[in-house]
């Protein structure tokens, strides 16, 4: 069998961009601005105002943490998918209570599987408010849903003219566009936010990841070629790509709004 190397570093290349550098970028924008909008909101209105603006998204982020671990065999400990944060109580650590939810579980450490999981358990609010925005799209703009999986079944020939006119081209109701607007506010700003815990634990599955991703890619290759499978990814990915974009838009935005208005209270 003869291997052709150059094809072989251009499949790890792209499949390492689409799988660990383009995820990781916006991640870490999403939480950064999320996590300063919440910052000037607990400033400004008290730490409650997180749960207001945000709470759609805050069950969903747990929610999201629960439904994996569970599928990687962990054992859930306990958890509350929602809950008022108490900064005059403190928990069982010594900490202060500001916790909106949690989901506590443990696993087998000497099982590659469940040990690995712990990425994708950390990981998994990006991926599961980015379903709840598509499903909420689909249902709320099914022409704009339907225009966008037009375009992006193609990524090689994406462009920002195709996605104007798909956006411009939907005839969806105006006042669907709105509360789509508020949900998806509601979302971004309590649902990306990954906190310290979440990038500790996906730490600790991340190697596993990287090994797997290397060695189905590389054997895929030397099969095929690999088409079929770079294919797929760079599919759901620029699906994923065009939902978190539009996430991250939404974050800045609210971003903007709330530092607006509490300039505007701090000065009066």
């Amino acid at each position: 069998m003869t291997v052709d190397y150059a094809l072989l570093v251009k499949n790890l290349a792209l499949i390492v961009f689409w799988l660990l550098v383009l995820p990781g970028a916006f991640i870490a924008l999403l939480t950064g601005v999320n996590r300063n909008t919440k910052q000037y909101l607990a400033n400004g209105f008290g730490i409650n105002s997180e749960l207001y603006l945000g709470f759609i998204g805050i069950f969903f982020h747990e929610l999201s943490h629960l439904i994996v671990a569970l599928l990687f065999g962990h054992h859930i400990t306990q958890f509350r998918l929602l809950k008022r944060p108490h900064p005059h109580q403190r928990t069982a650590n010594g900490e202060k209570d500001l916790a909106l939810g949690y989901v506590n579980h443990t696993w087998n450490q000497s099982s590659w599987y469940q040990s690995t999981g712990n990425l994708f358990i950390g990981i998994a609010p990006i991926f599961g408010c980015s379903l709840v925005l598509l499903g909420l799209t689909a249902w709320l703009l099914p022409d704009l849903f339907s225009g966008l999986v037009t375009v992006v079944s193609q990524p090689l020939n994406l462009h920002w003219e195709g996605l104007r006119e798909v956006v411009v081209g939907a005839h969806d109701p105006w006042w669907h566009w709105l509360l789509m607007g508020l949900l998806a506010m509601n979302i971004s700003v309590g649902g990306f936010d990954l906190s310290s815990a979440d990038f500790a634990n996906s730490q600790m599955g991340l190697i596993g990841f990287i090994i797997l991703i290397m060695v189905v890619t590389a054997g895929w290759t030397l099969i095929d070629g690999a088409t079929g499978w770079l294919r797929g990814v760079a599919v759901v990915m620029t699906l994923l790509t065009v939902v978190l974009t539009c996430s991250l838009l939404i974050s800045l935005v609210t971003n903007f709004f709330v530092r607006i208005v509490l300039h505007v209270k701090w000065h009066h």
